[in-house]
C-alpha cells in the first residue's frame, strides 16, 4: 500500500485515540489497522479511496475533536459530530477543512469561542446549535459561504448583537434556526428577500418593535417561531400570504390587534399567541382550519365564543383559550 493510501487511515485511526465512545455504541469497533479505512463505521470514501464523510453523530463519544489531524483530509466534504458529549475549545484548524459542504457539530459541550470560518466557502449546512459556545459569533465568516442552504446556530452562549445583516445576503438559505442566541433590536425589513426560507426560528431573543410586513413576502415559510421576545403592534398585512405555512408561534410578546389577518392560513396545524394583547373575535375561518391540532391563545384580550367547527376537523391535541370573554 502507498504512502498515500495509508495517509487517510492513520489520520483516522487517531480518532479512536483522542475520543473516547461507550461500550454500548461500538463507534470504532470496526476502526482498526487491519480494516480498510473506507469500510470503518461511519467512513464514507469515493471511488478512488479518498475520505468524503465522517458521520459519527449520536455515537456517545467523549473529548476533544483531533482537527489538526482531521482536516489534514483534503478530500472532506463532510464532517458530522452532532449529538455527542465532545468538549474543549473548536481548534482554528477548522479553517483547513475547506472542502467542507456539511458541517455539524451540534448538541455538544464545547467551550469558548467559535474561530473564524471564512474559509469554509464551500458550506451548504452549518449545524452549530445547542454546544454551549459563547463569546462574539464570527457573523463575518457567513458572508463567503453564498451557497448555505441551512444555518442552526440557536441556544448558545453568543454575546449580545443587533439581527446579523451578513445573513441577509444569503439568498440560498431555506432552514434559519437562531433562537436563543442574544439577538436584539428589530427584524430587518431585508429578511423579505430570502424568499427561499422554509423555516425561520428566532424565538428566546431580545427583539423588539414589529414584525416587518416584508415577512409576507417569505411565501415558502413552513414554521414561523417568535416567541419570547419583544415584539409590539399588529400582526402586519401580507401575513396572509404565507399559505405553506403550518407552525405559527408568536406567543409571550406585546402584540395586539386583531386576528383578521391570519384567517387565511388555513394549513396551520399549529397557532400559539398565548401572553399578547391581541383584542376582537377568534376569526369564524378558524373553525374552517381542518388540519389545527394545537391552539393557544390564552392571557389575551379576546372576545365572544369560539368558532363553532374549531377543532371539529381533526384529533386536537390542545386548545387553550382561557380568558376569552
Amino acid at each position: 500500500m502507498s504512502y498515500v493510501r495509508e495517509k487517510p487511515a492513520k489520520i483516522l485511526l487517531n480518532l479512536p485515540t483522542a475520543l473516547q465512545s461507550s461500550p454500548s455504541s461500538a463507534a470504532f469497533i470496526s476502526w482498526t489497522p487491519e480494516n480498510p479505512s473506507c469500510s470503518f463505521v461511519g467512513i464514507t470514501c469515493n471511488s478512488n479511496g479518498s475520505v468524503l464523510e465522517i458521520d459519527l453523530s449520536g455515537k456517545q463519544l467523549l473529548g476533544e475533536l483531533p482537527l489538526d489531524s482531521i482536516c489534514h483530509l483534503s478530500s472532506l466534504e463532510k464532517l458530522a459530530f452532532g449529538f455527542n458529549s465532545l468538549h474543549g475549545t473548536l481548534s482554528n484548524q477548522l479553517s483547513r477543512c475547506t472542502g467542507l459542504r456539511y458541517l455539524d457539530l451540534a448538541n455538544n459541550r464545547f467551550a469558548g469561542q467559535l474561530p473564524d470560518l471564512s474559509t469554509l466557502v464551500e458550506l451548504h449546512y452549518l449545524y452549530l446549535n445547542n454546544s454551549s459556545f459563547s463569546g462574539a459569533f464570527p457573523w463575518d465568516s457567513l458572508t463567503a459561504m453564498t451557497d448555505l442552504v441551512a444555518l442552526s446556530i440557536g441556544d448558545n452562549h453568543f454575546d449580545s448583537s443587533p439581527f446579523p445583516k451578513q445573513i441577509l445576503s444569503l439568498r440560498h438559505l431555506n432552514w434559519l434556526y437562531m433562537s436563543n442566541s442574544s439577538i436584539n433590536g428589530e427584524i430587518p425589513p431585508e429578511i423579505g428577500g430570502m424568499t427561499e426560507l422554509i423555516n425561520l426560528e428566532l424565538s428566546d431573543n431580545n427583539l423588539t418593535s414589529g414584525i416587518p410586513p416584508e415577512v409576507g413576502r417569505l411565501t415558502n415559510l413552513w414554521q414561523l417561531e417568535l416567541y419570547n421576545n419583544s415584539l409590539t403592534g399588529r400582526l402586519p398585512i401580507g401575513l396572509r400570504n404565507l399559505t405553506k405555512l403550518e407552525f405559527f408561534h408568536a406567543s409571550m410578546n406585546y402584540l395586539d390587534g386583531d386576528l383578521s389577518e391570519l384567517s387565511f392560513l388555513t394549513n396551520l396545524l399549529s397557532l400559539q399567541l398565548f401572553m399578547n394583547g391581541f383584542s376582537g373575535g377568534v376569526p369564524e375561518e378558524f373553525g374552517e382550519f381542518r388540519k389545527l391540532v394545537n391552539l393557544s391563545l390564552y392571557m389575551n384580550k379576546l372576545t365572544g365564543p369560539l368558532p363553532q367547527k374549531l377543532g371539529s376537523w381533526s384529533e386536537f391535541d390542545f386548545i387553550d383559550c382561557q380568558r376569552i370573554f
